[in-house]
C-alpha cells in the first residue's frame, strides 16, 4: 500500500494496518472476514466506510452494516494512536511471569516423558514376558506393534481438541486414563487378551504428551524464542528411551517384579496428573488470552479511548490458585478486541487434518522428519538385539547404552532450537520492516539430514564388522543428534505456520514420523537378515536424500505459504 494514500483496507481476520493521521478512512469488505469470527462478527454484503473522523469530537459516518461488524469497528480512536489499540503486535505476548513459565514447563516436560517411558520400559521385559503369558515370540511382539500403531493414530484426536476445547482439560482425562490403565496392567492376571486390549489403551492415553506440550509450549512462548523452548520441552520425550530401558533393568532385576512396570508407571501418572490439577492453568490463547487478568475483569478491555499504550503494558499476570480451574472454559472475555487478537478455531474435526495434509509445506516438513525417525527406530531396535547376541551384553548394560544416544538427542535438540532462535532474531534485526519467512528456519535440516546420514550409514557397517562398542556409540550419537536437530525446527516451524492450530499441526507431525517408526521397527530384523545390516543401514541413510529434496524445495520457496493458511483453518 503507498504510503500516500488516505485510505486503509482493514482485513477483520488479519493485523490491519494503522495510520496515526486525524483524518482517515476505513473500508473493510464483509466477504474477507475471518471465520474466526463468526460468532461476533456476521458476513454481511455491505461496505462499511469510517469518514472524517475528527480530532475535536471523534465523529463518524457509517453505513448501514450488521450490528456485529459496527460494534469492531466503532471503537473511538484516539488522537495519539488511532486504532493502534487493534494492532496486535502492541500486544504483550504473554503475561505470565518467568517462574510461572519455569513451573509449566517443568509440568509438561514430566508429562512429555510418560509417553515414551510407557512404550520404552516395556521392551526389555518382552523374553521374560513371553515366558509368563506362555505365547510365542510373534504374539509377544505384536503387542509392541499395536501400541506403536495407536501411538501414532492417537494425538489425531487429542490435537483435533486441544486448540479449541483447552489443553489442561484434555491433559486431565488422558492422565486418569494412562493411571486406570497402568494400575489395570499392573493387577489383572496373566491373560494375552488383556494385555493387547490394555495396551491399546495405555498408548492411547499416553499418546496426547507431545501435542499437548507443544501446544502449551507455543502458548506461552513467543515466536523468537519457540525454538529454544521447544528444545527444553523435549527434553522428556528424549529422555524417555534413555531412562526407561534403565528403570526396566532395575526392576527386572527380580524376575516376579514384571507387574512393577505398569506400577511405576501409574505412580509417575499419578503425581503427574495431581501436578495438573494443583498447578498447571489453562494457556490456550483463545481462552484465557495472553494471561492478563484484566480480560476477566472487563469486557472492554483494550477498547475505550482513554486507555493509552502505557495502560496496555502494565499487564496483570495470571494469579497461583489452587484448584482454579479444570478446563472447559469458555473465553474469559468476548468483547471485540479479545476476539480480534485471540481469535477461535474453527469447530474440531477430521476434516481440518485432512486441509493440513493437503498443505504442501506441511505434508513435506513432517515427511522429511519421518524419515529420520525411521532410521532412528531401526537403529534402537537392532541395538538392543545385536548388542545381545554379538557382545554378549545384559539387559542393563544394554539399557546403559543407550544413554549416549540419548544425551546425543538431547543436545541436538537443545543446539538446534537455541541456533534456530538465534538465526531468526538476526534476521529481524536485519530487515525491521519484512516479515520473516518461516521456512528459513529449516535450512538447519540440511546439516542435520547429513549427520544423521553418516551415522546410519556408520553404524551398520560398525555392526556388520564387530568394531568395538564406543565406535557402535559415536555412530548411534550422530544418528540421534541428526534426528532431534532437525525435529526441532520442524515442530517449530510448524508452530509458527500454523499459529492457531499449534496442537493440531504436531498432531499429524507425530502421526507420520510415529507410523514410519512403526513399520521401521516391525520390518528391519528380517531386512538385515535379507540385506545384511551393512547394505541394509546404507539404503536407509540415503533415504535421507529424499529429506533434503523436501527440505530445498521449501526453502526455495521460501515464505510462500505464510499467511496464506491460517484464515482457512
Amino acid at each position: 500500500m503507498s504510503e500516500k494514500s488516505d485510505t486503509n483496507v482493514i482485513n477483520v481476520g488479519n493485523a490491519p494496518e494503522v495510520s496515526n493521521e486525524s483524518s482517515m478512512t476505513f473500508r473493510t469488505s464483509a466477504t474477507n472476514i475471518d471465520e474466526t469470527l463468526e460468532n461476533n462478527i456476521k458476513r454481511s454484503s455491505h461496505i462499511i466506510e469510517l469518514e472524517h473522523c475528527d480530532k475535536k469530537d471523534n465523529t463518524s459516518a457509517i453505513a448501514p452494516a450488521s450490528e456485529s461488524v459496527k460494534k469492531v469497528l466503532s471503537l473511538t480512536p484516539t488522537p495519539q494512536s488511532g486504532l493502534k489499540d487493534f494492532k496486535p503486535d502492541d500486544e504483550r505476548y504473554t503475561c505470565f511471569t518467568r517462574y510461572q513459565k519455569w513451573v509449566i514447563m517443568v509440568i509438561v516436560i514430566f508429562i512429555g516423558f510418560l509417553g515414551p517411558m510407557a512404550g520404552n520400559i516395556y521392551i526389555p521385559a518382552l523374553p521374560l514376558l513371553q515366558q509368563k503369558f506362555e505365547v510365542g515370540s510373534t504374539t509377544i511382539n505384536s503387542t509392541v506393534s499395536a501400541f506403536m500403531a495407536v501411538f501414532s493414530v492417537g494425538p489425531l484426536f487429542w490435537g483435533m481438541f486441544a486448540d479449541s476445547t483447552g489443553r489442561k482439560f484434555l491433559y486431565i482425562i488422558s492422565l486418569l486414563l494412562l493411571i486406570i490403565v497402568n494400575v489395570l496392567l499392573a493387577s489383572v492376571p496373566a491373560n494375552i487378551g488383556a494385555l493387547y486390549v490394555l495396551r491399546v489403551f495405555q498408548a492411547f492415553g499416553s499418546s496426547s504428551a507431545i501435542s499437548l506440550g507443544t501446544g502449551t509450549v507455543s502458548d506461552i512462548t513467543p515466536p523468537k524464542h519457540r525454538g529454544k523452548a521447544i528444545g527444553y520441552f523435549m527434553m522428556g520425550p528424549n529422555m524417555g528411551p534413555i531412562l526407561a530401558p534403565i528403570i526396566s533393568g532395575l526392576i527386572l532385576i527380580k524376575s516376579d517384579a514384571w507387574r512393577w512396570l505398569f506400577g511405576f508407571t501409574s505412580i509417575m501418572s499419578g503425581i503427574a496428573l495431581i501436578a495438573v490439577l494443583l498447578i498447571l492453568p489453562e494457556t490456550l490463547r483463545c481462552i484465557v488470552g495472553n494471561g492478563d487478568q484484566r480480560w476477566k475483569k472487563s469486557g472492554n478491555f483494550g477498547t475505550v479511548a482513554q486507555e493509552d499504550e502505557e495502560s496496555l503494558s502494565n499487564a496483570e499476570p495470571p494469579d497461583w490458585r489452587l484448584f482454579s480451574d479444570i478446563g472447559i472454559q469458555k473465553p474469559v472475555n468476548t468483547g471485540p478486541r479479545f476476539q480480534f487478537l485471540y481469535p477461535r478455531p474453527s469447530k474440531p474435526s477430521l476434516h481440518i487434518y485432512w486441509k493440513m495434509m493437503k498443505i504442501m509445506p506441511v505434508t513435506l516438513s513432517s515427511i522429511s522428519t519421518a524419515l529420520l525417525f525411521a532410521n532412528y527406530y531401526a537403529f534402537s531396535v537392532t541395538m538392543s538385539h545385536f548388542l545381545q547376541t554379538d557382545y554378549n551384553m545384559s539387559n542393563l548394560e544394554v539399557g546403559a547404552s543407550y544413554v549416549c544416544p540419548g544425551l546425543a538427542m538431547m543436545i541436538g535438540s537443545q543446539s538446534g532450537g537455541h541456533l534456530s532462535d538465534y538465526m531468526r532474531q538476526r534476521w529481524v534485526k536485519k530487515h525491521e520492516d519484512q516479515k520473516f519467512p518461516l521456512e528459513l528456519r529449516l535450512i538447519l535440516q540440511i546439516f542435520g539430514i547429513l549427520i544423521n546420514m553418516t551415522g546410519c550409514i556408520g553404524y551398520g557397517w560398525a555392526v556388520y564388522r564387530h568394531y568395538h562398542l564406543s565406535v557402535i556409540l559415536v555412530f548411534s550419537a550422530l544418528t540421534a543428534f541428526g534426528l532431534t536437530w532437525c525435529s526441532n525446527t520442524t515442530m517449530t516451524y510448524l508452530t509458527e505456520l500454523l499459529s492457531r492450530r499449534t496442537a493440531g499441526a504436531i498432531a499429524v507431525s507425530s502421526f507420520f514420523r510415529n507410523i514410519a517408526a512403526t513399520i521401521s521397527s516391525a520390518i528391519i530384523i528380517k531386512l538385515c537378515n535379507i540385506m545384511g545390516i551393512g547394505w541394509c543401514f546404507t539404503g536407509l541413510g540415503f533415504c535421507n536424500l529424499v529429506s533434503l529434496v523436501g527440505v530445498l524445495y521449501l526453502l526455495k520457496n521460501s515464505g510462500y505459504w505464510q499467511g496464506r493458511i491460517n484464515n482457512g483453518m
